[in-house]
């Protein structure tokens, strides 16, 4: 750094740097940064720190951050999704107030974001692009998997449909984050989850198989009627049938049809 770049004021160091648009100087023992932003604005910021090479160099930084966002079009300040879904659940708090937004759908809406603020809640919003989106299914995939006892209605293995429904939710968060300019000119993530066309129920594990058979007899032994008995004795029957052979429901029907 040349010397003339240095000057005393009020017995202070100001260093003054690009042509005048970086200003680094001394606050009651903590360095501080002026960064002009246009002709006539300026952006004020601590450094944090007391050492003077250690300032200008976080000065330097701040100041190329700042230059990347001006020409990607992006506010100064950065805003976390976390801070993103506050300001989107009031305005749907509000909507419902307004009775433009249902309590059943604002109910899920706040049950949904917790799983979005724990994946990417510390994360900018203007950095959040396809591979974030679709990081987020594997990663809901596996969320109950580490709990030792599952919460109240919630299931390990969320279905496809579920899943759908938290990614567009995830999507209308940022698609409204977009709107009120937080992203700047960054493009809106074109990611999309498709639900299977058919999924395949999992096999009943042993433990499974014998609740079934018990909740079964325990229905017949408590039966308060003779034709809803010869019902629930006909489906002990089936199902003992389709467990015990490996038939399918739609052979077993087809045998039951025929004279």
């Amino acid at each position: 750094m040349h010397e003339s770049n240095i000057r005393l004021s009020n017995g202070q160091g100001v260093v003054r740097l690009d042509d005048d648009r970086i200003c680094v100087f001394e606050r009651n023992g903590i360095y501080q940064t002026r960064i002009r932003t246009s002709a006539s604005r300026y952006l004020w910021r601590s450094l944090k720190t007391r050492n003077q090479a250690q300032a200008i160099s976080a000065a330097r930084r701040l100041f190329h951050s700042i230059e990347f966002r001006q020409q990607s079009g992006l506010p100064f300040g950065s805003r976390s999704v976390n801070r993103v879904i506050d300001e989107y659940v009031a305005l749907r708090e509000t909507q419902q107030k307004q009775g433009s937004t249902s309590i059943h759908m604002l109910r899920q809406i706040k049950r949904v974001v917790k799983f979005w603020r724990e994946y990417i809640g510390n994360q900018g919003v203007e950095t959040i692009g396809n591979k974030e989106l679709s990081g987020f299914i594997e990663w809901r995939k596996s969320y109950y998997a580490q709990f030792k006892t599952l919460p109240k209605n919630a299931k390990l293995n969320p279905a496809d449909k579920t899943l759908q429904w938290e990614m567009m939710l995830g999507k209308a968060i940022i698609r409204w984050a977009h709107e009120q300019g937080y992203r700047g000119s960054q493009p809106l993530p074109t990611f999309n989850f498709t639900p299977k066309v058919e999924r395949v129920r999992p096999a009943f594990e042993l433990f499974e198989y014998r609740r079934l058979l018990r909740t079964l007899i325990k229905w017949q032994r408590g039966c308060p009627n003779e034709t809803w008995l010869h019902a629930r004795l006909l489906l002990a029957d089936y199902v003992l049938i389709l467990a015990n052979s490996g038939m399918r429901v739609d052979c077993l029907l087809l045998c039951v049809a025929l004279p």
